[in-house]
């Protein structure tokens, strides 16, 4: 709501007190209020999200490696990513499309080959 209201200050403070109590929600938020001003400090909170079992920042940090060109980068999350991510999660996370669908649309094999159709 702060955010909304043009307090990113106010928004961002709140969000880490969350993301201080566990919250990979509240670190996905920062990382995507940060992204567009310092990609390196919304990696860094994507990571941290990532790590308390987010799906959704891996796949968000897939496809900022995607765009800077680093697709062997993007593949390696990606995959991390579907070792994290439910059923659900393979056509979309968090509303958006998963970049795990476009780079294997059948899945993952449990040895981590791409399932054929």
């Amino acid at each position: 709501m702060r955010g909304e209201a043009g307090d990113r200050d106010g928004a961002e403070a709140l969000a880490r007190q969350a993301a201080d109590l566990g919250s990979p929600d509240a670190l996905m938020r920062l990382g995507e209020m940060r992204e567009s001003t310092d990609r390196d400090g919304a990696e860094v909170l994507y990571r941290q999200a990532a790590d308390l079992g987010s799906a959704h920042a891996l796949d968000r940090l897939a496809v900022m490696r995607e765009n800077a060109g680093d697709r062997d980068g993007a593949e390696a999350l990606s995959r991390e990513a579907a070792n994290h991510a439910s059923n659900s999660a393979w056509s979309r996370i968090a509303g958006k499309p998963s970049i795990l669908t476009r780079l294997w649309p059948y899945g993952l094999d449990p040895d981590g080959t791409p399932t054929t159709p």
